[in-house]
């Protein structure tokens, strides 16, 4: 399948997680990283993302991190890959939670640079707080005003505290700003059948379960079942590169999901990322 649209990929110029750290976690989960990876080459990662028919990549990372083996990523260093490469890079901004005034004026950046939306992530700020924290609200009314998607990582391994990967957290936000779209990357993992819940209940919300579901952890059928059934228009692929094996064996990894049909499939890998980034639409092959 080509025209795929990633999710959350994180070329190696942004620095948005130390190798080190991702060496570690793809030996937990007992993958082998892709060659780009190694050698730290964004051509390489462009020609494995054209070899398994991704067309785009999200570009998603934080800025203001307090947390060991994640970096900050500037706007700029995000607008200037995305100027680069403009028809594979979607940009998404990063606010720093700490100083709430100071991330209004920065989404007014986010918006002169044409970003899809922004990043909040404050459990790993310098100032940690929930997402529900009231002095983040500000934030959200300016992104549900202009339109900006929010995009936020929730899963054991981003918080300090398990809890702050609880969906329960993005409920009270996604129902005091129903206009506001909220994609979830990792799906709360390991409260899979919470998020799934939660996304059910309120429209404006979409999983990107990314290796919790393609690498066989506990809770990946029921991703699978709740894209087949009652979700089919709120999950969408992630590769989470640099954390990911080989691209094209990923997709046959999906292929072998179990997803119930090929417009099923389709709207994973691509549909249902279009539709909310706004970009053109496809037929599944």
């Amino acid at each position: 399948m080509s025209g795929i649209i990633d999710f959350r990929l994180r070329p190696t110029r942004i620095d948005a997680v130390k190798p080190e750290f991702v060496r570690e976690i793809l030996r937990k989960m007992d993958v082998v990283g892709t060659e780009s990876f190694e050698k730290q080459s964004l051509e390489l990662l462009l020609a494995e993302m054209d070899a398994a028919g991704i067309e785009k990549g999200v570009i998603g990372s934080r800025t203001g991190t307090i947390k060991p083996g994640f970096s900050s990523t500037t706007n700029e260093d995000i607008a200037q890959l995305v100027s680069e490469h403009p028809t594979r890079f979607v940009g998404f901004g990063v606010v720093d939670v700490a100083e709430p005034e100071g991330a209004l004026d920065e989404i007014d950046k986010v918006i002169s640079l044409g970003f899809a939306g922004i990043t909040v992530e404050p459990s790993q700020s310098n100032a940690r707080t929930r997402l529900d924290d009231r002095r983040l609200y500000p934030i959200y009314e300016k992104a549900q005003k202009n339109n900006l998607i929010v995009f936020t990582a929730m899963s054991c391994l981003v918080g300090p505290y398990l809890d702050d990967a609880h969906p329960e957290l993005i409920d009270h936000v996604a129902t005091d700003f129903p206009d506001l779209n909220i994609v979830i990357q990792h799906a709360g993992w390991p409260y899979v059948r919470e998020a799934i819940g939660l996304a059910y209940k309120q429209p404006n919300i979409y999983l990107v379960p990314s290796q919790y579901v393609h690498y066989g952890f506990p809770g990946a059928e029921d991703i699978v079942k709740a894209a087949n059934r009652i979700l089919p228009h709120q999950i969408m692929f992630g590769s989470v590169y640099p954390v990911t094996g080989s691209f094209i064996e990923l997709l046959e990894i999906v292929d072998n999901l179990g997803f119930a049909s090929e417009t099923v499939k389709h709207n994973y890998l691509q549909g249902n990322a279009r539709r909310l980034l706004g970009l053109p639409m496809t037929e599944p092959s």
